[in-house]
């Protein structure tokens, strides 16, 4: 066996396997040196990833919600359907695609169609279109 530095060149990697010398591949040094990491690192970025989802999906869909009732109020106090309509009615349906994106995993673009959703609802409140 030649030696480098007190150690056997030949020598198993410590993880139980065949010797680094014997021929592995890129790939399965590759998948055996992320096995090193630290344990339970990929489970917690993905229960956090999941966390967002539901998060940004929670928050989507509250912006549709309230977007339904104030249209369900405003006409139940007999406010003349007009462009209000249409801007609560988009902020819905906006926010709608906002929580399918947040469901898919595109929770930066969830989050920023939410709030142009948001913003396009508050136009329903502005006193132009009352």
């Amino acid at each position: 066996m030649t030696t480098h530095g007190g150690e056997a060149a030949d020598m198993p990697d410590g993880m139980g396997e065949r010797p680094l010398s014997s021929g592995a591949g890129a790939d399965e040094l590759r998948a055996r040196f992320q096995a090193q990491g630290r344990p339970g690192l990929v489970e917690s970025r993905r229960r956090d990833a999941r966390q967002a989802r539901r998060m940004y999906v929670a928050f989507a869909g509250l912006v549709a919600v309230i977007c339904l009732v104030l249209i369900v109020v405003r006409l139940g106090k007999g406010d003349a359907v007009g462009v209000w309509t249409a801007t609560y009615a988009v902020g819905v349906v906006v926010s709608g695609s906002g929580a399918v994106l947040a469901r898919n995993g595109r929770t930066r673009r969830a989050m920023a169609v939410t709030c142009v959703a948001a913003a396009v609802a508050s136009l329903g409140d502005s006193p132009m279109f009352r």
